[in-house]
């Protein structure tokens, strides 16, 4: 058994340098800055488990990256960070229903935006509980596409994605044909794939890049069309005549959900488009009156809607501050994040009460920031990394030292009992262990690695078997960062035990370590 254990002991060391000289796999990007390499980016998101946070856009925490669905397109293309901004700044864009063969397309619904990655398949990151998404495009009620402003798009030629072939033809990737390209005749299936490959010196398609939609100048808005006339290359939305009226908690209907939308466009909103009035859309409609100098009464009345769609209406200058009495999904993400490092206990919600203050309050405390009960984007992100600060422990009580038999034998009559009990206690467990104290300290220690090395068996188990899972599922796994983590706090508490065992028996490390091998050999 003493060799077991010290083989396991050994395997548990060999097992923490494997997990650091292992590498996590990256996202690949074919082509940047083209539809063809957004479409890829977007793949790579998904393949490698990217996870929905609102406000980020591919940031790294405990070895995940954290995504919303337009973080997912700003983080390859670098312009137009909203989705409302995305669609409104886009040159060409037109109906779902007319969509496009063109890899890297944006898709657009109320509040919500995804990547068209060819063969009838899109990419989006969703929401906390689906994550990114790959999936029919058709599944999702997507109703508009978009060219992504800073993004170029193929004209006619070769273009290759994700390891086949396409070839592009007035701007559109043919399908489902025949073809006889510089003297050769190549086949498209009903997806536009070859079979084979094309040509080593193949005409690669140029990559055209739309100029950038400048916003409309004068005080109107222009309600995003639903309609379906608009043609492949990409028609303008149509004028909708609204009459306004007032809007409030228990609102339904079309109002509701175009209220919503120019909410989220203008970052005050951050939940999926509905058609229901509810706490979350009167706290986003109150920021908004805040903002634009109106009275705060969180009612969408003529006034505020006049103002809401408006050219001149004000962007949300801190989108994603989270304050006491808010209600928004954020607040639900940040409560989990705040019980993951200890701050909070109990149920999540919606809601920004008085346990979620004291949270946030003892959080910013401890990471030396100004207890205001106000978390910005940006300090929110920073609570979702790995440099957030832990809940500092409650302090466990000092150990005391065992009276000494001269200090029990001046002591009452009661206090001679307990002595000797205490001194009979003793007596018999050293006589159980040995006379020698370096041996005892040694088979304290041999205790600990005994435990250590039954935990870290199953831990290695669990590794092996995630190594055999398919590629996709090891990229997504984060293992490797939790045995790590594991294993660091492990070692040094077990240096910890040995330091304090060999100083307070009072023996030399020489001692310890003869012991220490007699108690393995």
């Amino acid at each position: 058994m003493k060799r077991k254990q010290w083989i396991s002991f050994v395997m548990m060391l060999a097992l923490v340098a494997m997990m650091i000289v292992g590498k996590l796999p990256t996202p690949q990007v074919s082509a940047a800055g083209t539809g063809v390499g957004l479409a890829g980016h977007a793949l790579a998101a998904y393949s490698n488990g990217w996870l929905y946070r609102y406000g980020a856009s591919g940031q790294t925490s405990g070895g995940r990256v954290y995504s919303d669905c337009s973080g997912l397109i700003y983080s390859y293309s670098g312009t137009a960070r909203s989705s409302g901004m995305q669609i409104s700044s886009a040159a060409e864009s037109g109906s779902f229903s007319s969509l496009p063969r063109i890899h890297g397309l944006g898709l657009w619904q109320p509040g919500h935006v995804g990547v068209y990655v060819g063969g009838g398949m899109a990419v989006d990151c969703r929401d906390t509980s689906s994550n990114t998404v790959y999936e029919a495009a058709s599944a999702h009620g997507w109703q508009k596409w978009y060219k992504v402003p800073g993004v170029s798009y193929p004209t006619t030629g070769w273009v290759t994605f994700n390891g086949a072939d396409y070839y592009y033809e007035n701007g559109q990737y043919v399908v489902s044909c025949t073809k006889e390209i510089d003297g050769v005749t190549y086949t498209f299936d009903a997806s536009g794939r070859i079979a084979g490959s094309a040509p080593e010196n193949a005409v690669q398609a140029p990559q055209v890049e739309a100029p950038v939609q400048q916003p409309s100048s004068g005080n109107s808005y222009t309600a995003p069309s639903t309609s379906t006339g608009s043609s492949n290359s990409g028609g303008s939305a149509q004028t909708e005549t609204v009459t306004y009226v007032d809007l409030g908690l228990d609102s339904k209907g079309a109002a509701v959900t175009r209220l919503q939308t120019r909410l989220s466009e203008l970052d005050y909103y951050y939940e999926m488009i509905n058609d229901y009035y509810d706490q979350m859309v009167k706290d986003a409609v109150s920021l908004y009156q805040k903002a634009a100098g109106l009275e705060v009464t969180g009612i969408a009345d003529v006034a505020t809607q006049e103002s809401l769609f408006s050219s001149s209406a004000p962007l949300n200058e801190e989108p994603g501050t989270v304050y006491p009495g808010y209600h928004s999904s954020i607040i639900r993400q940040l409560q989990e994040r705040l019980i993951e490092l200890g701050y909070m206990e109990g149920e999540t919600s919606f809601f920004y009460g008085d346990t979620t203050k004291e949270a946030v309050l003892a959080y910013q405390t401890a990471a030396g920031m100004e207890p205001d009960g106000i978390l910005t984007m940006d300090e929110q992100n920073v609570i979702f990394s790995d440099d957030a600060i832990p809940a500092p422990k409650a302090e466990e009580p000092e150990e005391t030292e065992e009276p000494a038999e001269e200090d029990a034998a001046a002591s009452d009559e009661e206090g001679k009992a307990a002595a000797a009990a205490d001194d009979g206690e003793n007596t018999a467990a050293r006589s159980a262990s040995s006379d020698d104290p370096a041996e005892e300290a040694a088979a304290k220690v041999v205790g600990s690695v005994s435990s250590a090395a039954e935990v870290t068996n199953g831990i290695f188990v669990q590794t092996v078997n995630a190594a055999t899972k398919d590629q996709q599922a090891a990229q997504t796994d984060d293992i490797g960062n939790g045995v790590i983590a594991f294993a660091v706090v492990l070692f040094g508490a077990l240096l910890t035990t040995t330091l304090f065992i060999v100083r307070k028996r009072r023996i030399t490390i020489r001692d310890f370590a003869v012991a220490l091998i007699r108690k393995f050999f």
